[in-house]
Parts: C-alpha cells; structure tokens; sequence
C-alpha cells in the first residue's frame, strides 16, 4: 500500500474513533441531562446561571462535533479537538484543586468516574488524531476504506472497554449515583 493511502486510510480510522467518542458520550448525557447538571455545577467552572444550559447545549454540540467531523474535514476535527482540550484543563483544574472525587461526565451513564489524571492523559491521547482525521478526503479503495472504518471500530471498542473496566476499578465510584451539589437532579 502507498504511504500516502496507509496515511488515507489511518485517517479514516482517526474520524471513526473521534465520532463515535462523541455520539457515545452525547447519547450518555442526554439520556441522564439531570445527573449531567450535577456535573457541570461540581466542576465549578461556570457561574450558576450557566450551568444549566451549558449542561442542555453539551450533548447537542458533540452530536455536532460529531457529525462534523467525517463531513467537513478539516473544521470538525478542529472542533473535536478544541473540545478534547476544554473537557482535558477542565478536569486537569479540578485535579490541581485536590478535587478528584468528583464524576468526570465522561458518558459513562451507569458507571461513575472519579477525576484522575489517566482521564486528562486519555483526552490529550486522542487529541493525536486530530490531524489525522482533519486530512483532506483522499480517494480510497473500498478495500482501504473498510480497513480504516474496522481498524477504527476496533480502537473504538477497545477504548470504551477499557474505560469501563476502569470505572470498576478501585479509584471508581462503583456505579454510586454522583452526589449533586445545589439539589440538582
């Protein structure tokens, strides 16, 4: 395979895993929109006027991020990654704060994450494919494009397995509803 279609193709792959990381995590959050306004007010980032619909708007705009990010090369992965980088320094401040008991909001609905820096690491990680997934289309075999859509399928499955074995892990908050402050959800 020429390197300019390995490149093409692993593209591919960075745009497969980039939208389905956000349609998983916005389909979390609009499923539990109460719990996710918990969330957003632990962090204490936002003033409390804007929690709320910074909260409604959250899951819409990774729905969009997503959508965008296969459609118009390279804008949606500039977004995704403007995103990645917000979700990253807003848990990387709340760790420095001394405040890792508190729920990520990683769209992990059933299982509960504490902040961890493993959790800023993983955002910055998938910020890596960025400029992979910002490459301009490049015409593809139907061989070469099944290749990127399975091969970032698979890293896709791996990363959500992976993430929910570490929700379970000892740092985790064992599936416990989160502990909403300002009665909120």
């Amino acid at each position: 395979m020429p390197m300019h279609d390995l490149i093409a193709t692993a593209g591919v792959a960075a745009q497969v895993i980039l939208t389905l990381t956000f349609v998983s995590a916005a389909v979390a959050k609009i499923r539990h929109t109460g719990e996710l306004i918990g969330v957003v007010q632990n962090y204490r980032l936002l003033p409390a006027w804007a929690v709320e619909p910074s909260a409604r708007l959250l899951p819409w705009a990774e729905l969009a991020v997503a959508a965008s990010v296969p459609l118009l090369a390279p804008a949606g992965a500039i977004a995704g990654g403007l995103l990645l980088t917000l979700f990253g320094i807003a848990m990387a401040v709340n760790l420095r704060r001394g405040r890792a008991h508190i729920d990520c909001g990683c769209g992990q609905s059933a299982l509960t994450q504490r902040l961890r820096w493993g959790l800023v690491w993983r955002n910055f990680g998938l910020l890596l494919l960025v400029p992979l997934a910002a490459l301009p289309p490049h015409a593809l075999s139907w061989s070469d494009l099944c290749n990127g859509l399975a091969f970032g399928l698979a890293i896709q499955l791996l990363l959500i397995s992976t993430n929910s074995l570490l929700a379970l892990g000892p740092a985790a908050s064992r599936g416990r509803r989160i502990r909403v402050l300002g009665g909120h959800a």
